[in-house]
């Protein structure tokens, strides 16, 4: 997944965006729909694909079917300030 061009950036938008939705405290759940809204991603698999990426750097967990809802790890929030 990590050849997919842009696609750090656009975890780190997504991730960034999850922090804010997530008021920057880990542990918060957020949902699919606020957190593609705010980073500006329309497209839900390209969202999926950024999200499988974000899981397996750790930085969200708990995610629900399709990501629809996640948290964000107390690494995630951290990097997302980065």
């Amino acid at each position: 997944m990590s050849d997919v061009w842009g696609l750090p950036e656009k975890a780190h938008r997504v991730l960034q965006a999850a922090a804010v939705e997530a008021y920057g405290r880990p542990g918060m759940y957020v949902t699919m729909n606020e957190v593609m809204h705010r980073a500006n991603i329309s497209d839900q698999e390209e969202f999926q694909t950024i999200a499988q990426y974000l899981e397996g750097k750790g930085w969200i967990t708990e995610a629900g079917p399709d990501y629809t809802i996640f948290v964000l790890t107390e690494d995630g929030i951290e990097r997302a300030m980065d």
